[in-house]
């Protein structure tokens, strides 16, 4: 049977999004120098690329809750995620530490050994992997509750983890917006999006513009309002403090990713083989640039943006930066799924296989145990 192609405008937003988080963490992961004697026009304008970090990832999880609210744990997909993030992790490690470190530092080796097994080197993948874990038993819930009990359910967790947390940062609410238990959030969202799509798909292109432009808007005021309070008033020494209403966890961001995620499925199915192909390195991009071991030697000193500060120029440098970094990432994981992606699937299939073996016998000996 012909397998189903994937429709090209989620594809493209996959591209869209990893753009936007490439973006941000040029943003957020250079260590400016600015002081109270700099522009905040400039400065805001700068830290308000960071918008599209949190928004991308956004996106991501809300495209996953949308395709697999319907689907079965699938082990082999699982193993692909685990087995690409470690791969990476271990690459990464054994380059840095020969051609940037010049030596193999104990710590770096004893992380990638078992938290690179996690994805702990990049957050998103050990959420992601948990996530995806889950999601056969979140979607039995999902499905077992009526439309009514679902909005209440997704309004109370909304509110909870998304504004009560973004607002008041309380600890006890026991999610950062870099976790489990906000991707699963997302998820539930993408999964809501996917159950009432007819509805929702009634909105107007011009409201959900409107709630783009709106949200983004509000987003930009509370950087430069958090921006020109510290300048000025000096009430945090983070150097990201002007994120705290544009963070993983607000609802501005939630929204945002929402709005663009239904412009986007509303729009005329389409297939392109371009874009399908640059959208499937997405995730190996996001594993490369944003590895733990590497991200600070990349963006301080090799990209080095503070070097543009003080003048216009750091905004096409900016763009620049996340145009090469993308296309550099993605040239990597197309070279490497042509030359070892034989192999890759060979020693997918065989991980399978063993663990469903091992599964199915650990089943069958605790049958066995309960009767």
């Amino acid at each position: 049977m012909k397998k189903k192609q994937r429709n090209s405008n989620l594809e493209l937003l996959r591209i869209i999004s990893m753009f936007l988080i490439v973006l941000g963490h040029f943003a957020w992961q250079t260590k400016w120098n600015f002081d109270s004697n700099d522009s905040i026009i400039h400065v805001g304008t700068l830290h308000s690329l960071w918008i599209g970090g949190k928004l991308g990832v956004n996106i991501f999880v809300l495209i996953s809750g949308y395709f697999l609210i319907n689907s079965k744990f699938k082990l082999k997909s699982f193993i692909t995620v685990w087995l690409t993030s470690y791969t990476y992790a271990w690459v990464i490690f054994i380059g840095y530490s020969v051609f940037v470190e010049h030596t193999i530092s104990l710590k770096l080796l004893i992380k990638t050994i078992f938290m690179g097994s996690s994805g702990y080197l990049n957050w998103f993948v050990t959420a992601y992997l948990i996530m995806y874990a889950f999601h056969p038993f979140i979607n039995k819930l999902i499905h077992s509750l009526t439309n009514k009990e679902f909005t209440l359910f997704l309004g109370l967790g909304i509110v909870v983890f998304s504004l009560f947390e973004t607002v008041f940062r309380n600890p006890s609410v026991g999610t950062t917006g870099d976790d489990a238990i906000w991707i699963i959030l997302v998820y539930c969202v993408g999964a809501f999006i996917r159950l009432n799509e007819g509805k929702l798909k009634t909105i107007t292109n011009a409201k959900l513009l409107i709630t783009v432009i709106g949200s983004i808007l509000l987003s930009l005021i509370s950087i430069f309002s958090l921006d020109y309070i510290n300048f000025f008033k000096h009430i945090s020494s983070s150097d990201h403090f002007y994120a705290k209403f544009v963070g993983g966890t607000s609802p501005l961001q939630l929204l945002t990713a929402v709005a663009i995620f239904l412009i986007f499925i509303k729009m005329q199915p389409h297939y392109s083989k371009i874009i399908n192909t640059v959208a499937k390195t997405t995730f190996a991009i996001y594993l490369i640039h944003a590895n733990t071991i590497i991200v600070d030697w990349l963006w301080n000193d090799i990209v080095r943006g503070q070097r543009f500060e003080n003048t216009p120029l750091v905004f096409g440098y900016a763009f620049i930066v996340a145009v090469t970094i993308f296309v550099s990432c993605a040239a990597i994981e197309f070279l490497r799924e042509k030359i070892f992606g034989n192999v890759n699937n060979l020693v997918v299939s065989k991980l399978t296989n063993k663990l469903e073996l091992i599964y199915d016998r650990f089943i069958a000996k605790a049958e066995d145990y309960l009767d």
